[in-house]
């Protein structure tokens, strides 16, 4: 099901939970409109979102704050094997299977298989997942020395590994009927520079990387909690912006025209209007007031006709994951997103 056929105005989450409980963070994720597949780093540090996306990497360990490393020598030891079978995959593309060993693990994303199950229970149409993006993995992960990596191979295997586990999970939700919305988190983004050569064609494999997904017939986002060149972004050929409003919206409308060009071309937004910064009281927000203040920014921005045609078919999130707040909390920004909106 193509995403044009997603309703607007509904809900979803960015990602990572406070629960310490499958049961309960899965019962949390699917009371959005759009059930969203939960990241539980509270349970396990692999599920922060770089080392649960490099699982299988040769060399990759994690730290306990969720800080992903690589031991040069074990991945030089090890990248052939590594290749040769993402190879394969790709190879085979063509067959159902070709990524299944792809999947997310239990011992990397907990929720995965309960997510499916659940998925099949309630005969949900849409559903979100998320996987962090090559240019993050790549431009944040450090060898255990601590030093950056200048390694083109390297590079390369992350961002095929992405693409594979992306495929992965896209083609699983598919086979149960369910259309994935998949989000790209790319935080990272902040330090992207147009005249770096470096960056602008790691932007353009970032695009390979979309394309890919989108003749799966996969809907494809964006998520970015930092500023960067947004018209670059957008260039990309998402499906989905999804963003911190209270923290980037001003900066995003410095590119009026290209966001125009996107809402024009069928591109849409996912407005991240719940803070989720840890020193904003959640309790001193009303969802109303959250959302009226982002429409009457984007009005004077883009006038009556942009404004509205953006509204009409955004989403509405917190404004980035929850996994540093509490289960509280988390209850208050589902209050705030609360939508009686059905997907049609």
């Amino acid at each position: 099901m193509k995403p044009e056929k997603l309703t607007g105005g509904l809900t979803t989450g960015i990602g990572s939970l406070p629960h310490h409980n499958i049961d309960s963070a899965l019962e949390y994720a699917f009371r959005y409109d759009i059930p969203f597949l939960p990241q539980i780093p509270m349970r396990n540090p692999w599920e922060y979102s770089i080392p649960q996306a490099l699982e299988g990497l040769p060399g990759v360990r994690v730290e306990k704050d969720g800080t992903a490393l690589i031991d040069p020598g074990v991945w030089v030891g090890r990248a052939r094997a590594f290749e040769e079978k993402l190879s394969w995959a790709f190879d085979h593309a063509s067959t159902p299977d070709a990524f299944i060993a792809y999947e997310p693990s239990a011992a990397t994303s907990s929720s995965w298989q309960p997510f499916l199950w659940e998925l099949q229970e309630s005969g949900r149409q849409f559903a979100k997942i998320q996987i962090v993006g090559p240019l993050t993995a790549q431009w944040t992960l450090r060898s255990t020395e601590g030093k950056n990596l200048e390694d083109p191979g390297l590079s390369s295997s992350i961002f095929r590994l992405i693409l594979a586990r992306s495929l992965a999970m896209a083609r699983r939700l598919k086979s149960l009927g369910v259309s994935p919305l998949l989000f790209i988190d790319e935080p990272a983004l902040f330090v992207f520079s147009p005249t770096n050569p470096l960056h602008v064609s790691a932007m353009g494999e970032l695009k390979l990387l979309i394309q890919a997904l989108q003749k799966e017939e996969v809907a494809v986002g964006i998520h970015c909690c930092s500023n960067t060149q947004w018209d670059r972004v957008l260039e990309t050929g998402i499906d989905f912006l999804s963003l911190d409003t209270q923290l980037s919206l001003p900066h995003l409308l410095q590119f009026a025209p290209a966001v125009t060009s996107f809402v024009g071309r069928g591109g849409r937004f996912a407005l991240g209007v719940v803070p989720t910064s840890g020193q904003i009281p959640l309790g001193a927000f009303d969802g109303q007031g959250l959302r009226t203040s982002v429409a009457q920014t984007l009005h004077q921005a883009l006038g009556e006709g942009v404004a509205s045609q953006l509204l009409e078919s955004a989403l509405w999130t917190p404004a980035c994951g929850l996994a540093l707040h509490s289960p509280k909390d988390a209850e208050t920004v589902l209050s705030l997103l609360s939508s009686k909106r059905v997907v049609s």
